[in-house]
């Protein structure tokens, strides 16, 4: 991808180089031309401009009253000059050939245009307007004197004036004295006051970047003023629309008129139209960009996908490095790290970056990739400043943009408002942009000039972005995932097929209320397995049918020894880009494997356990309802399932072990008042809390495995947090193994019917 900056000024100038072939040149040989103005056009059709340029300066010495020599001249340089200061007296040498040219032929309606794209670029808009107008209403008197291209193009500059004009209006409000007074907070302290010096109060932008929450409330309080610049909008869009029409090939119009349906959130006609500028620049990677930023915004994020994908594969390396770097997001600890990486560290660093903070995983798209690619491409669509040649994401809006995303709500700010000078009141010529990012904040704020695109930092937005570098330096909030929900679940560790090997199990339970997943509904749900460094292992996506019992989900896996990562997330089925709420539960699990010495599982806390047999000596001889919540209402029994591995049996296959239980709070008093294992009981509490807990269990062992199962009765206890500890300690050998889980109990809602 070229830089935008030098491929507006590049393309402005190939539209003038290529003139012979347009309308200009027709009406413009009438067999009387002087030899120099001849040559210039032979020279310009071989791509030698220097030597136009001085060809053309000789035939206005030869014929200074020759018109169309003016305007070539003119719209060579104007064109080459472009909008940097640099150029300076080009445009100068522009603007006297260009004038001297409208005088020459006043009704000519290419003269006025391109007097009129010289007065837009040295920012004289009312002017550029007005010479606009005047080509607008030469061309239509004369039928077709404007080429298409023409047409289009003096569209295009037309709908950029009233542009500049509805951006000093778009979203602009007024703050009542009144309101401007809810503006202060502890934060803002005021400055001076000492030594008889006079305390200066705080501007309200400053108050904004430091009172964000004040902010929030003011916001809903200002006078918004936009609708009575409406007119302005509706002229800049139907003239980019009409310089579409006139020319579909015009990639400036057509990016022009997406930022500003963009910003109305008119994905429509925005879809329309970027499909369009595909077709019309399918090898510019910004027609493929932009394409991909409509599909994510209405959640279609497959095809954004592949459109962003096909833009990378279309830009240079070093712009395509631009989308793969994610220093901006990182915090400012880890640059120098990060910046130490070759590429393919830094690819890795940021596939672990994107998907550690992907929203779901039950989707096939990576929506933080995404996000991030459709930041960029929003900051290249709004905030690009040719004049300047920034890159959108080089602005310092579009690295906030990048960094933070749509604000939550943004204005501008102020109209009508006078600054101090030392020579009394002067109007304000430049507007504040106000973007604050929740009622919370943070809050940054923009100073602009009037009718120009660029736009800084306030100071103290500035040191407020970045402070938040090295604390928050991005936020996202998923679209389609508006709210995200606890899953409760509980994981379970047991020995696989070898001792080296665990099966791990979870047991969940999506809170369906929730997720608002009502009976007869259906309900998406999947698990996700990853390595330490989120190394895609294993997953299941499936549906679920939801009726009038909970959903439960159970998912088991075997592992070897490591450190892995897993997901278990749940919502209401739908198409992705429909916005519903999502549980989920992310968490890290551990394994070791069981090998020599005595060990234990988990401790498997279930809501019901029931023998199928009279003496079960395996788990398929237990119905186990495990809890998915580890929480148990007050008064409800715990029951509990563990295995013991590496028992010494005796030569009939039994092995022994001793067993301590304890229920204990914070106090680590043994709360335990009865314990049976099925109908036997093994303990029954009256000697007060903290008595010993412990039973003899000689049982089979089966394969290397010996497995026990408890009913705990609790006292009447207080809601909160508890830790259930099961210790074996086998007498032959001294060898010993521990458990604990936590659980909570919940006192269950009292529903009084409205009495009393």
């Amino acid at each position: 991808m070229r830089n935008l900056g030098l491929t507006l000024v590049v393309s402005s100038a190939f539209v003038v180089a290529a003139w012979p072939a347009t309308a200009f040149a027709r009406a413009q040989r009438g067999g009387n031309e002087p030899p120099a103005y001849t040559a210039a056009l032979a020279k310009l059709a071989a791509g030698d401009t220097l030597g136009a340029l001085a060809d053309l300066r000789e035939a206005i010495k030869a014929r200074p009253d020759f018109g169309p020599a003016h305007l070539r001249l003119g719209a060579l340089l104007s064109a080459h000059a472009g909008e940097a200061s640099a150029n300076y007296q080009e445009r100068i040498e522009a603007e006297k050939a260009l004038a001297r040219a409208t005088q020459l032929m006043p009704n000519d309606p290419v003269a006025l245009l391109e007097y009129g794209l010289l007065l837009r670029r040295q920012q004289i808009k009312t002017d550029a307007k007005r010479v606009l107008d005047r080509a607008w209403a030469a061309a239509e008197r004369s039928g077709a004197a404007l080429s298409p291209e023409d047409r289009a193009r003096l569209h295009f500059e037309l709908g950029k004036v009233y542009e500049a004009w509805w951006e000093d209006w778009h979203n602009l409000v007024q703050i009542p004295p009144a309101v401007r007074q809810m503006m202060t907070c502890p934060e803002a302290t005021v400055a001076g006051g000492g030594d008889g010096e006079v305390p200066m109060p705080f501007a309200h932008h400053q108050l904004a970047v430091a009172c964000p929450r004040k902010w929030a409330e003011q916001a809903e309080h200002v006078v918004p003023l936009e609708d009575l610049k409406s007119e302005e909008r509706a002229r800049m869009m139907a003239h980019f629309r009409a310089a579409l029409e006139a020319n579909p090939g015009h990639v400036d119009a057509a990016v022009h008129l997406l930022g500003h349906l963009a910003d109305a959130e008119e994905w429509e006609e925005y879809g329309r139209v970027a499909q369009q500028l595909v077709e019309a620049a399918p090898g510019d990677p910004r027609s493929h960009l932009f394409l991909g930023l409509g599909l994510h915004e209405t959640g279609r994020d497959a095809q954004a996908d592949s459109a962003f994908r096909r833009a990378l594969a279309l830009m240079p390396p070093e712009e395509r490095a631009v989308f793969e770097d994610i220093t901006l997001l990182l915090p400012r600890r880890i640059h120098e790290k990060y910046a130490a990486l070759d590429s393919v560290g830094r690819r890795e660093a940021a596939r672990i970056f994107f998907t550690s903070t992907d929203p779901l995983f039950l989707t096939e798209a990576e929506e933080r990739r995404l996000e991030h690619y459709a930041r960029l491409a929003w900051a290249e669509l709004k905030f690009g400043e040719p004049g300047r040649r920034l890159r959108g994401w080089e602005t310092e809006r579009g690295q906030i943009w990048v960094r933070y995303g749509r604000p939550w709500k943004w204005y501008q700010c102020c109209y009508g408002e006078t600054v101090m000078a030392p020579n009394g009141l002067f109007p304000l010529n430049y507007r504040y942009t106000y973007w604050s990012y929740g009622p919370d904040g943070p809050v940054f704020v923009f100073q602009r000039q009037l009718t120009y695109r660029h736009a800084r930092l306030v100071d103290e937005a500035k040191q407020l972005a970045d402070e938040l570098a090295a604390t928050a330096p991005e936020l996202y909030r998923p679209r389609t995932v508006p709210k995200v929900y606890e899953l409760p679940h509980q994981v379970v560790r047991f020995r696989g097929s070898s001792p080296e090997w665990t099966w791990v199990e979870i047991h969940a339970e999506p809170p369906l209320d929730s997720l608002g997943a009502s009976p007869g509904s259906r309900l998406d749900a999947g698990v996700f397995l990853f390595g330490p460094e989120y190394e895609p292992l294993w997953s299941r996506r499936h549906t679920v049918e939801v009726g009038t019992m909970p959903v439960v989900l159970t998912y088991r896996m075997e592992v070897g020894p490591g450190r892995y990562r897993y997901g278990v997330e749940a919502r209401a089925a739908g198409p992705d880009s429909t916005a519903r709420p999502a549980a989920r539960a992310r968490e890290v699990v551990e394994t070791t494997g069981y090998g020599e010495g005595l060990t234990m599982s988990d401790l498997l806390l279930a809501n019901a356990l029931v023998p199928l047999v009279e003496a079960p000596t395996s788990r398929e001889e237990l119905r186990i309802v495990p809890s998915r919540t580890l929480a148990f209402e007050h008064g409800a029994p715990v029951h509990l399932y563990f295995e013991v591995y590496g028992l010494q049996p005796d030569d009939e296959g039994y092995g022994r072990y001793r067993a301590e239980l304890a229920v204990e709070d914070s106090t680590r008093r043994n709360l335990v008042q009865r314990l049976a294992r099925g109908a036997q009981e093994l303990f029954r509490g009256g000697g007060g809390p903290g008595a010993r807990v412990s039973w003899e269990r000689v049982t089979p062992v089966r394969d290397g495995v010996a497995m026990d199962y408890l009913t705990v009765e609790l006292p009447s206890l207080d809601a909160g947090e508890y830790v259930v500890r099961v210790q074996v300690r086998e007498p032959a050998t001294g060898r010993e193994a521990t458990a604990v889980r936590r659980f909570r109990v919940v006192v269950p809602r009292r529903d009084d019917g409205g009495g009393s």
